[in-house]
């Protein structure tokens, strides 16, 4: 059995669900570019019902070889992931406006809360999601930096492992609308954040 930590491609439509059940303080982001997930382990694990999802045709079949779509003992559709998930997340176009139209953004982080790391290696697959999201990301798509937020109470290590620096501390005015005020943005989260960003090395395509 592989009990080391593997990165995936995910469905956003299935990667919506999953935000909006586990993330603390965010829904699912409006759309994406990837989505990833890491996963645990070899053992087929019961991830969440599908009978809401607009899933992929091959989640149906033996095609895909990480994600399947199944009847259960009920007769429930239901997601099985192959290894356990511990983390999701997605990159698109970033919410604030930049002059640089290839800068992206990891626009959503998730880790499920049932995961609880124990030992050195495990608390490092947070880490590895993301630097390995990354990696990937930049092979598929023309991108130069990426940049994500999190909240000022929030450390962030998990991003500098991944490759990531702190490079703004963001406080909102009173008045503030934050990105609220942009066509088809929900209310804006105006709590203090720091932003990231994770800079393309110099010479890769």
């Amino acid at each position: 059995m592989n009990n080391g930590v593997k990165v995936i491609r995910f469905h956003f439509p299935l990667a919506k669900k999953i935000y909006n059940i586990y993330h603390r303080t965010n829904n699912a982001p409006l759309g994406h570019k990837e989505t990833y997930g890491a996963v645990v382990g070899d053992e087929w694990s019961y991830l969440c019902g599908a009978d809401d999802i607009d899933c992929d045709e091959d989640y149906y079949d033996d095609t895909n070889f990480d994600i399947r779509i199944r009847s259960n003992d009920d007769g429930d559709l239901c997601v099985y992931t192959r290894g356990e998930l511990v983390g999701i997340c997605s990159i698109g176009r970033p919410v604030a406006r930049f002059n640089d139209p290839l800068i992206h953004e990891v626009t959503r982080i998730c880790f499920m809360p049932y995961f609880k790391p124990i030992s050195n290696k495990e608390r490092k697959y947070f880490s590895k999601l993301v630097r390995e999201s990354l990696f990937d990301f930049r092979q598929a798509h023309l991108s130069n930096d990426i940049v994500t937020y999190i909240h000022e109470y929030q450390s962030g290590k998990y991003l500098e492992y991944a490759g990531f620096i702190k490079d703004k501390h963001i406080k909102y005015s009173s008045k503030s609308k934050g990105w609220g005020s942009r066509p088809n943005r929900s209310t804006s989260d105006l709590s203090p954040k720091y932003r990231f960003i994770n800079h393309k090395q110099k010479g890769a395509a």
